[in-house]
């Protein structure tokens, strides 16, 4: 099927990737891995207020949807799968340094008094994808949007009010 849909013969394909392993491994190699090191740009940066922080977030995710729009659909499909394949493989090739640097800065900024000391380090991140991702997951959502500026505008005021 995958041979069909991209237009060359199942031999080609077969030549190419051995089985499915190796065409799996592509798909996180050459599209998966490329928008997660991009994500992990922003989170390395120590330079910014939470809500400046959280800002670079939403804008970034903005950004990736817009070159790549099938993104936020794999990217809700994987979350909503329990032990989603995708996710285990560019974890795997990651590792979970980028969660735990963000739980560790929301517990600082919750120590400092910046950020609601009610919201759970290990769940803002995610909450923050979800936030910014679902709306553009699916085209009937997507045609309710008048821009990217709208959601991220959107997202940041829910979180805003929620969490400083």
């Amino acid at each position: 099927m995958i041979a069909t849909e991209v237009g060359v013969t199942p031999a080609m394909a077969h030549y190419h990737f051995k089985g499915r392993e190796q065409l799996i491994d592509a798909l996180v190699a050459e599209r998966l891995l490329p928008v997660s090191l991009r994500i992990d740009e922003v989170l390395d940066a120590d330079d910014a207020a939470p809500l400046v922080f959280v800002s670079r977030l939403i804008h970034r995710l903005l950004e990736i949807v817009a070159e790549c729009p099938w993104w936020a659909p794999l990217w809700v499909r994987e979350i909503l799968s329990e032990g989603g394949l995708l996710t285990e493989r560019v974890h795997a090739r990651l590792g979970e340094a980028g969660r735990q640097k963000w739980a560790k800065r929301v517990a600082e900024w919750q120590r400092q008094g910046v950020m609601n000391k009610d919201v759970e380090p290990d769940l803002v991140f995610v909450s923050i994808m979800g936030l910014t991702l679902l709306p553009l997951a699916g085209t009937l959502n997507r045609s309710n949007l008048a821009s990217s500026d709208q959601l991220a505008k959107h997202v940041l005021t829910i979180l805003g009010r929620g969490l400083f």
